[in-house]
């Protein structure tokens, strides 16, 4: 009995920490990425430099739109890499989140602005259509669908892992 009780005793956390090591180095596993398909809601907001309206009609094609907020720490860090995205010819259009407009143009004019165009959503309903937690939030849009969400800082792993296999599998940004 107290063989069997050892190696119970001995077995037992060997068994949990080989699945939790085996479930954290999981590759395909992120759990801020989700690929459900939906359509990107209607909406009519203002452009944040020039109040002029955006609306769903003006997305047509393919674009990340990030949603970010100058309040938002973990939007500087993950900026310089949606830059370089940029100027690889990635569209990314910014939703600015539940922010003062003087506070997202300073920051934008400080930090740079890798967008096409900037949507200023002050009280984040457009936000709370397409399902955001809050920022940053990444969507990938296609054909007015959202193919991929990424909830958290978009970096160069996360661009790998989570949007390269949906941009691949979709054939897109190569012949838009």
């Amino acid at each position: 009995m107290k063989v069997i009780l050892r190696a119970i005793l001995i077995t037992l956390p060997i068994l949990f920490f080989t699945f939790f090591y085996l479930y954290i180095n999981e590759d395909k596993y992120y759990p801020g990425a989700d690929f459900r398909t939906f359509e990107m809601p209607i909406f009519e907001i203002n452009n944040l430099y020039d109040e002029s309206n955006i609306s769903n009609n003006d997305l047509r094609g393919t674009y990340l739109i990030n949603v970010w907020a100058s309040w938002c720490i973990t939007c500087r860090v993950e900026h310089g890499f949606l830059s370089r995205l940029s100027n690889e010819g990635i569209p990314i259009i910014g939703l600015n989140y539940k922010d003062k407009k003087d506070d997202a143009i300073s920051w934008i004019t400080k930090f740079g602005d890798p967008y096409q165009l900037i949507i200023h959503d002050l009280k984040g309903e457009l936000a709370l259509d397409m399902g955001v937690t809050g920022a940053p939030e990444t969507f990938l849009l296609h054909n007015g669908n959202v193919i991929a969400q990424y909830r958290g800082e978009v970096n160069k792993m996360i661009w790998k892992d989570v949007f390269i296999p949906v941009i691949e599998k979709e054939e897109i940004f190569n012949n838009d």
